[in-house]
């Protein structure tokens, strides 16, 4: 497998939940389930990086309530299988604008990064509060107060991006009906040369069979990166 880095999309656990009549929350549930499962297969097809697209910038508008559930789930995942990365060599990153958590989750985040910082077999990136546009922003903000014009490159940018140290992305997954074509600001420098596979299944319902359909479609794709 030649796939270095692949990044997801985990679009439709609300619409899975509405249309098996549960309460929103359960549909996040299941599909924090399914992440874990991604995890375990990219481990296995020896893939070593995955990110995902957790909680965007733009997710701050939904119900209180619901946001306070994403993020319980999510310190609740972080807590509970802080060993169990560290066991299978998981590596934990989160990207994203930190500014807007509380000290708790900032806790608890930092809390399973340092415990896995050594593992080496998958490094997971999870994107919370993550926008492609204000990851940009923040970098362009960055190095401009440590470089000089002149000395700008795209390696030396892409060292100021949250992905800092990791390659490219060869190929995003989306869930969610393949009327959701489109990377909804995911990763957008990091995805310039990246396959796009769109599967209709929900988030809650991706399945391993789906995860090879996606594995297929990329090792036949003609990849010239524009040459």
């Amino acid at each position: 497998m030649d796939i270095k880095h692949i990044g997801v999309i985990m679009d439709g656990n609300r619409r899975w939940a509405r249309a098996h009549a549960f309460e929103l929350y359960k549909g996040h549930d299941s599909g924090a389930k399914v992440f874990g499962d991604l995890c375990e297969w990219c481990l296995e097809e020896g893939v070593p990086f995955l990110t995902v697209y957790a909680f965007s910038t733009e997710n701050w508008t939904r119900n209180e309530k619901e946001v306070r559930h994403l993020f319980a789930l999510m310190e609740k995942y972080f807590v509970e299988e802080k060993a169990s990365c560290v066991q299978k060599g998981i590596r934990i990153k989160v990207i994203g604008d930190r500014t807007r958590f509380d000290a708790r989750a900032l806790g608890i985040i930092e809390s399973i990064e340092n415990a896995t910082v050594n593992c080496t077999k998958l490094v997971v990136q999870i994107a919370l509060s993550y926008g492609g546009r204000d990851e940009i922003v923040r970098a362009a903000k960055k190095i401009a107060a440590h470089t000089n014009a002149d000395g700008i490159t795209e390696e030396t940018f892409a060292n100021y991006l949250d992905t800092a140290g990791t390659p490219d992305i060869d190929l995003v997954i989306r869930t969610g009906g393949y009327e959701n074509t489109r990377l909804s600001n995911f990763l957008l420098w990091q995805t310039a040369y990246a396959e796009l596979y769109f599967s209709n299944l929900l988030w809650p319902d991706f399945s391993r069979e789906e995860f090879d359909r996606a594995l297929r479609h990329y090792k036949l794709a003609n990849r010239k990166k524009g040459k």
